[in-house]
């Protein structure tokens, strides 16, 4: 929970799109996933808040991207929020970034910028770099850079 909150007190507005909160909180407890909880609560402390996607069309135009409709609910809220980055890791958004006219943030970058800006500890840092690696998404090149980032400052 912690380095969820720290990253939202971070960033700010934090939003997700109706979808998202529908993926990961209903349907993530239905299915036990203990992330759902931690996100219900950062949206029960109003760290993120859930708003509603007006341009359904500008969502099935994204799916052409190959996104699926999380994701393409995803950024259409950040154009229609006019959002600084989209946070995700989502394979296909980070293909299609360049195209489809988004500045994306991962959570490699995400837990360096909390890091270097002394909201988490190199501790916490090097343990969400060991749970990203575990997670196994990213590459060893992406985790041995994270890596030596921390242990750089």
């Amino acid at each position: 929970m912690q380095i969820l909150t720290d990253s939202c007190q971070h960033f700010g507005n934090v939003l997700i799109p109706t979808k998202v909160y529908k993926e990961t909180v209903i349907n993530g407890k239905k299915n036990n996933h203990p992330d759902a909880v931690i996100i219900e609560q950062a949206i029960t402390g109003n760290l993120i808040k859930i708003r509603e996607v007006k341009d359904k069309k500008k969502v099935e135009n994204l799916r052409i991207f190959g996104l699926h409709l999380g994701e393409a609910e995803a950024v259409a809220l950040y154009f229609q929020e006019k959002a600084q980055f989209l946070a995700t890791d989502d394979d296909t958004c980070r293909r299609n970034r360049i195209i489809i006219g988004i500045r994306i943030i991962g959570s490699p970058a995400i837990v360096i910028m909390l890091f270097r800006n002394s909201l988490i500890t190199r501790s916490k840092a090097l343990d969400c770099v060991s749970s990203l690696e575990t997670i196994g998404w990213f590459d060893t090149e992406v985790i041995h850079e994270m890596k030596r980032q921390i242990d750089k400052r």
